[in-house]
């Protein structure tokens, strides 16, 4: 791809397994052709030509450009003294307030003791993925670290393809086909394609019960959102 004053080569931030190195890797990443997120990996080459003064306009990445709010800043000053470990699931106080929001927005009750607080959405969903029993589901194309996440993990994610006939969005038809399929068949990793099932990966379907959907609402980066109380409530049906 091409940057204003300067060139970047593919090779240059793709990883190789040809390097000494890659006895260290998992042999089931490689053979599934693991990849680290390659929005992560140019931003790093965009800072490095920065700091070399190369004029660079960034697009790929998503970064919010504003400072961090002053209240949450006066409170981090006010708190800083407070090193002591707390409890790992977070701050009771903070997980009845994160309830106490879903409860007065969404109409959704929640125990603080089934809320999880952590850093960051990648984080969590990656320590969800670590303990979940089940099939993984994630829809084509959107956020570009969840694949990698499902590898790490040891799942081989079922990627339902979506479409502009379908403005980018899956259905409740479709998920419950893909749910069914997955649930019957001699495999367990599917590209779903317009309601056909075409197998990239051979393997052994455990019948798995649970099922576990990614979504990102709104996509990234189809823009595409689905309305909470009619579209994402049809789905969880």
């Amino acid at each position: 791809m091409s940057l204003p004053g300067c060139r970047l080569q593919k090779t240059e931030f793709n990883m190789s397994w040809e390097d000494d190195d890659s006895n260290l890797i998992r042999e089931d990443l490689k053979k599934r052709n693991y990849r680290p997120a390659q929005n992560l990996i140019l931003n790093e080459k965009v800072k490095e030509l920065v700091a070399n003064s190369k004029p660079v306009y960034h697009l790929a990445f998503g970064q919010s450009p504003f400072p961090v709010v002053e209240a949450a800043q006066q409170a981090l000053k006010e708190h800083v003294h407070e090193k002591a470990y707390e409890p790992v699931a977070g701050i009771l106080s903070l997980r009845e307030a994160i309830c106490n929001y879903h409860r007065d927005l969404d109409g959704l009750q929640f125990c603080p003791d089934n809320v999880l607080v952590g850093p960051g959405t990648k984080e969590l969903i990656f320590l969800l993925l670590t303990i979940f029993n089940g099939d993984v589901f994630l829809i084509a194309p959107t956020w570009t670290t969840y694949r990698p996440q499902c590898l790490i993990t040891h799942h081989d994610p079922v990627v339902i393809s979506t479409s502009f006939e379908t403005d980018w969005k899956i259905t409740p038809d479709v998920l419950d086909e893909v749910c069914t399929y997955t649930s019957l068949c001699s495999w367990s990793c599917f590209l779903i394609r317009a309601n056909a099932c075409v197998q990239v990966l051979s393997r052994p379907a455990h019948h798995k019960r649970n099922k576990l959907l990614i979504l990102c609402n709104p996509d990234n980066p189809s823009m595409k959102g689905y309305e909470a109380h009619a579209q994402i409530l049809c789905l969880t049906h």
